[in-house]
């Protein structure tokens, strides 16, 4: 495989510098010789799993889910969702239709349990959509959960009790024979029954796990199109992509801000990079010295982290919207973003760059270390960013001390721009990789990464993850 040379830590130093001047930022740095920085030991980020045959893993519990006949909306919408989600999830291994028993099924057919017991599944969803009265406008999504034993498989937590939303007498009942372990309904518009199944799995997965799941959500990023950076929205299974903000102008570092909406810094005609939101780009009443480079919110909207460049220099600010004071921090610090319990990681240092938390680098030193994130596992908390490794970029993580490191990709191109999922079991980055399913955005589960799965061709930056 020919990956494209990465270029030196200095070189990406006068690139960024040069990259200034064009904005009118900063003048150019005159040229200086390179400063000598010694190779890391690769070997100091360990190996990545690659077929999950570690004696720790147990295998992934076995779940099918009812193919619905007729396959009109909404039934055909949900069924797919719920299937697609349910796999990238990584919580089940999500049998494939075709071992489905003979049907044809519909939401009242009884369900004989012992026949998909004999096709291999634990687990059995069966998700409809139903009208809800006389309003064409609406529609109830359905999920039932079945166990196929009598006994739930030691993977998967004991399902908590049975909870449904909405008009309960209006659901179908299946026979007494096969009573659903788990039964629920989202209310919601026709037009939005898509939204409404990423709804419908979180709570399922919440049943069968003892966790939600984090799939009602979306992901923001910027990308280059022809001359300009834009900014994309796109759902977390990787549908419903569009962009956002105007279509002659250079954005950078888009996240999800107060009311869902999307901030991000925009230059109009090489102008300073001011913070706006939304489709119009309005300026956003922050009051920030110099030109903005990257920004982010904390989980509830109430905080905000600023990067700007102020005469040349880069600086920090943390505060309130419209009270941010600077922070004190190691040149060239940058990338800020927050973690639980007001926590703040960023990256800093020259020549060589390195993830910083509570003033103290937790990324290994030596490789050139960019774009953290906080991810609260239910394993606890890591920071996961992107490394530099020979000619390209890998996502590893770390505890907040910077122990327990664990590395989720390995020599296959630059991946980049590490997201966690709201529900903090899954990992989304971007792969220049060739092989395998080729360059996208990817999720894998941040257990078992080598579960990764491509939901997009777009390759971009500055990715963000998070409820609307």
């Amino acid at each position: 495989m020919n990956l494209p040379k990465q270029p030196s830590p200095w070189v990406l130093t006068m690139a960024f510098a040069l990259s200034l001047s064009r904005f009118g930022l900063a003048d150019p740095a005159p040229a200086q010789p390179p400063t000598a920085v010694p190779t890391p030991d690769e070997s100091l980020l360990g190996t990545v799993e690659v077929n999950g045959s570690s004696d720790s893993m147990p295998p992934l519990p076995k779940l099918a889910v009812v193919p619905m006949f007729p396959t009109g909306a909404p039934d055909s919408i949900v069924n797919l969702v719920v299937r697609r989600d349910m796999d990238l999830s990584g919580q089940f291994e999500v049998l494939p239709e075709s071992l489905s028993p003979s049907g044809p099924f519909t939401r009242t057919t009884p369900i004989d349990l012992a026949s998909w017991r004999e096709r291999g599944a634990e687990y059995l969803l069966r998700v409809f959509g139903q009208p809800v009265g006389a309003d064409a406008a609406r529609v109830e999504l359905v999920g039932e959960a079945y166990l196929t034993s009598k006994a739930p498989p030691s993977a998967v937590k004991e399902p908590p009790p049975p909870a449904i939303s909405g008009d309960a007498s209006a659901i179908p009942r299946p026979p007494e024979d096969a009573k659903p372990l788990f039964r629920t309904s989202v209310s919601a518009l026709t037009k939005n029954v898509r939204a409404a199944s990423h709804e419908l799995v979180d709570l399922l997965l919440g049943a069968l796990t003892g966790q939600p799941g984090g799939f009602a959500s979306r992901m923001v990023y910027a990308e280059t199109v022809g001359r300009w950076r834009r900014v994309f929205v796109i759902d977390s299974d990787g549908f419903d992509l569009h962009p956002i903000g105007p279509v002659d102008a250079t954005a950078l570092s888009p996240t999800f801000g107060p009311g869902g909406q999307v901030f991000y810094a925009l230059s109009a005609n090489y102008s300073p990079f001011q913070i706006v939101f939304g489709e119009k780009a309005i300026r956003a009443p922050f009051a920030v010295p110099g030109s903005v480079m990257g920004l982010t919110f904390s989980a509830d909207r109430g905080r905000l982290a600023v990067a700007s460049m102020v005469d040349g220099r880069s600086q920090l600010w943390l505060g309130q919207s419209g009270a941010l004071s600077p922070m004190d921090l190691p040149p060239f610090a940058n990338g800020p973003v927050f973690g639980p319990l007001g926590k703040v990681a960023y990256v800093a240092g020259t020549p060589v760059q390195r993830v910083y938390l509570d003033g103290k680098p937790i990324s290994p030193a030596g490789f050139m270390a960019s774009a953290p994130v906080f991810c609260d596992t239910p394993q606890g908390l890591l920071v996961v960013y992107t490394v530099g490794v020979g000619t390209g970029t890998d996502i590893i993580a770390t505890d907040t001390s910077g122990g327990a490191l664990r590395r989720f990709t390995r020599h296959e191109g630059a991946n980049t721009y590490a997201a966690c999922s709201p529900d903090g079991r899954m990992v989304s980055f971007f792969s220049t990789g060739k092989r395998g399913q080729g360059a996208g955005l990817f999720i894998a589960p941040i257990a078992r990464p080598w579960l990764a799965k491509k939901i997009s061709s777009d390759v971009g930056e500055s990715l963000r993850w998070a409820r609307p």
